[in-house]
C-alpha cells in the first residue's frame, strides 16, 4: 500500500514539474508531452498492479490448474494409469484499465 502511494506521489510530481523543465517554443508539443509521459507510466503502474500477482487464477495469471492437469496426465501416463480428458478452459475475460 505504502509503495503505490509513494508510486503514485512520485507520477504526480514528476507531472507537476514537467512542464517547468521543457523549453520549447511551440507550445502544442509541449502540452502533448506534459499529458503524454504521465499517462504512459501511470499505465505502466496499473500494469504492474494487475500482473503482481501471478497465481489468484486470474485470466493474465499463470495457469496453475492447467500446468497441474498436464503434469498429472502425464505422471499418469507415465505409470500405465488411464488418463482423464483435460478439462475445457474457461471462459476469457478482458481486463479494462
Amino acid at each position: 500500500m505504502s509503495y503505490g502511494k509513494l508510486i503514485h506521489f512520485l507520477i504526480y510530481l514528476f507531472a507537476l514539474l514537467l512542464p517547468f523543465s521543457l523549453n520549447d517554443d511551440v507550445i502544442l508539443v509541449k502540452m502533448m508531452l506534459t499529458i503524454g509521459i504521465p499517462i504512459i507510466f501511470i499505465i505502466i503502474e496499473r500494469t504492474a498492479i494487475l500482473m503482481q500477482d501471478p497465481f489468484e487464477n486470474k485470466p493474465m495469471d499463470t495457469p496453475m490448474t492447467t500446468i497441474c492437469q498436464t503434469i498429472e496426465m502425464n505422471l499418469l501416463e507415465a505409470i500405465g494409469e488411464p488418463t482423464p480428458k483435460p478439462t475445457a478452459p474457461a471462459e476469457e475475460f478482458y481486463y479494462i484499465l
